[in-house]
């Protein structure tokens, strides 16, 4: 089996004890554009694949990348508060942070920020490990998690585990037991002082921002936010709770 993983920091729980399987390694966009074409088998992606391609794919219960509150990794970076802001450049790692952003910046703030290239910007979206090292050098950062929940008071999925259709079932369930046994193994050993991360802060961030759980609110948040999509996009949202593998 070829899993795709997402070269970011958040992974690291997802992988951390995973043997058995061929790893492959990529920003966002680039996984998924493997996975819809089945050069991978399963891959921990954006949320809206799931969104514009249901039909292809499982998703893995219990696992995901959220927050629930600031995520701390998905920023839009500014000089300037928001409400002055004019036009934004958007990472081309992106996928599920651009539609987000949308969904902030017209239900929240009630204003359009037309995309333009590299040096024309009033601010920059940026995700994983680019966010944690820029957050700094900007004024004004406003985090897409916390903005999502302080709007709805639900938790954000920014990705779900997704396994082709094609993969055998048992093969898939042997994926979900050992990513979730991973998960786990991560955690523990970190209490342990067994893990040795790189800062401090990279150990807040992932006991502190990153959630690694799918329940009833993440499915209550990907609705709203689909139903959203549905509406920018014209296509029609997916039944989420039909696209689970059953275990």
């Amino acid at each position: 089996m070829r899993i795709g993983k997402v070269s970011y920091s958040n992974t690291l729980p997802l992988f951390y004890s995973l043997k058995g399987f061929d790893i492959v390694e990529g920003h966002p966009a680039d996984l998924v554009k493997k996975l819809r074409e089945g050069c991978i088998d399963a891959g921990i992606v954006s949320s809206v694949e799931v969104f514009f391609n249901p039909e292809n794919y499982l998703i893995l219960p219990d696992i995901s990348i959220s927050s629930k509150g600031k995520v701390c990794s998905v920023l839009l970076l500014s000089r300037k508060p928001i409400e002055d802001i004019k036009s934004v450049r958007i990472t081309p790692s992106s996928l599920t942070s651009r539609y987000l952003l949308e969904f902030i910046m017209k239900e929240v703030y009630e204003k359009v920020l037309p995309e333009v290239p590299e040096g024309e910007e009033d601010a920059v979206l940026v995700i994983g490990d680019s966010a944690l090292k820029l957050r700094e050098e900007y004024e004004f950062s406003y985090d897409l998690g916390g903005e999502w929940f302080n709007y709805t008071g639900l938790p954000f999925v920014f990705a779900l585990f997704l396994v082709r259709r094609e993969v055998p079932q048992e093969e898939a369930r042997r994926i979900y037991t050992a990513v979730r046994a991973s998960v786990k193994d991560f955690f523990a050993d970190l209490g342990k002082g067994k893990v040795k991360l790189s800062d401090a802060f990279l150990n807040r961030y992932l006991f502190e921002c990153i959630d690694y759980s799918l329940g009833e609110e993440h499915l209550r948040s990907l609705e709203l936010f689909f139903s959203f999509m549905e509406r920018e996009t014209g296509r029609p949202a997916p039944d989420i709770s039909a696209l689970f593998l059953p275990l």
